[in-house]
């Protein structure tokens, strides 16, 4: 897999980057300028996903990663769509979220994360975060959180999910090509992986496990 690049964060199946036309119509719709680092970042995450999670402090005080990994494109839309203008449109209908607030992201369920570009936001990146039923254990109570000041301070807080990369590499992986997407994917978000004794065994095992001869013997 060829992994678009920005920063630390390797993004998949991008589309190419936004017009001018389609930056301007997103723009008047939110009524605010879209900051430097966001028009760049969407320069090469334009409706891609991005498998990196960020710590949520939850209502009961733990610590919960959240993948908001489904990015927003700037394609034309209509209405709760995952493009920006129908997001938009929809979040004010049933979140009611001011002018100058824009989604950009969401994770599988109904949890979705917005860049606060009202006056009163400045700039700040918070989630809506869906509360879960009382039997999983975890969150139950849906609540907008406050994630970090400003864009720049988000994408320094995602990371990669070790233990998910463990998990799917011992339970998921089913071709070579898996294990080579998760060796660039882990060159560009966690350069310093090859450190990490358990996570080299895991991802050589891997290898060795889905080469052809290897099957075969």
């Amino acid at each position: 897999m060829t992994y678009s690049r920005y920063k630390h964060l390797a993004i998949e199946r991008a589309k190419p980057a936004p017009t001018a036309s389609q930056l301007a119509t997103i723009e008047t719709l939110l009524g605010a300028r879209l900051p430097a680092s966001f028009r760049d970042f969407l320069r090469v995450a334009n409706g891609g996903y991005l498998e990196y999670v960020v710590d949520v402090p939850t209502d009961t005080g733990k610590i919960e990663p959240l993948c908001f990994g489904s990015i927003f494109s700037a394609d034309e839309g209509t209405f709760c769509d995952e493009t920006f203008v129908g997001e938009i449109r929809s979040a004010r209908e049933h979140v009611k979220i001011p002018q100058g607030v824009l989604p950009f992201a969401r994770d599988g369920g109904g949890s979705v994360v917005y860049l606060d570009l009202s006056c009163e936001g400045n700039g700040r990146v918070v989630a809506f975060v869906m509360g879960l039923p009382e039997w999983t254990g975890r969150r139950t109570d849906s609540a907008f959180i406050e994630l970090a000041s400003s864009f720049d301070e988000y994408v320094a807080k995602l990371r990669i999910d070790r233990d998910d990369v463990i998990h799917a590499l011992v339970h998921d992986a089913t071709d070579m090509s898996h294990v080579e997407a998760t060796e660039e994917w882990l060159d560009i978000g966690m350069p310093r992986w090859r450190e990490d004794a358990e996570l080299v065994t895991i991802l050589s095992e891997a290898r060795h496990r889905l080469t052809p001869h290897s099957r075969g013997s």
